[in-house]
């Protein structure tokens, strides 16, 4: 009975100091949405993009999409400024600049591996076009998760800066 407890023990420590990886997924078109309903773009589109969760205080709920022709789609949902469908234009040289912080990121490509996660911080998913059909690569950070709160502020800082969004972002007044 020692011998399995002692076991067990040494086990369960073993995996608890590991880190945990999450790996990008493929979604169809048709479930690509983070909040479900009719993508905002569509099949044979170029586009990349990130979507704030909720969290457990006054974190922002929305999705932001820049395509390859510079067209900037925002979608306030919760805690913005701005709440619906907003669009602007940007040059499609920002569009370049961003894939090729999330190419160089390696966000989409590879598992990233995780520490530990404090709660009720907010998710950041970070999304590509993965196929002509419409199908979306897509990969959710938890902000508050050891080896993914740079990565987060990073990506989304850039995001939110070069499409020109922030004051959309601000919480209303």
């Amino acid at each position: 009975m020692r011998t399995a407890l002692l076991a067990f023990t040494l086990v369960a420590l073993a995996f608890s100091g590991l880190a945990l990886a999450e790996k990008p997924v493929v979604k169809p078109y048709a479930a690509g949405a983070p909040y479900g309903g009719i993508p905002l773009w569509s099949p044979g589109e170029k586009f990349i993009g990130i979507s704030g969760g909720t969290c457990n205080g006054n974190c922002p709920v929305y999705e932001l999409y820049l395509f390859d022709d510079g067209r900037v789609v925002f979608n306030g949902r919760k805690g913005t400024r701005k709440v619906g469908v907003w669009n602007r234009k940007v040059s499609p040289d920002v569009y370049a600049e961003l894939l090729t912080t999330i190419v160089r990121t390696k966000v989409l490509d590879e598992e990233i591996k995780r520490g530990t996660c404090l709660k009720g911080r907010s998710m950041l998913i970070v999304m590509r076009t993965a196929s002509d059909a419409g199908d979306v690569r897509t990969m959710a950070l938890n902000s508050g998760c050891e080896g993914y709160a740079d990565l987060v502020k990073q990506i989304e800082g850039e995001f939110i800066g070069s499409t020109g969004v922030a004051s959309w972002l601000a919480p209303p007044k």
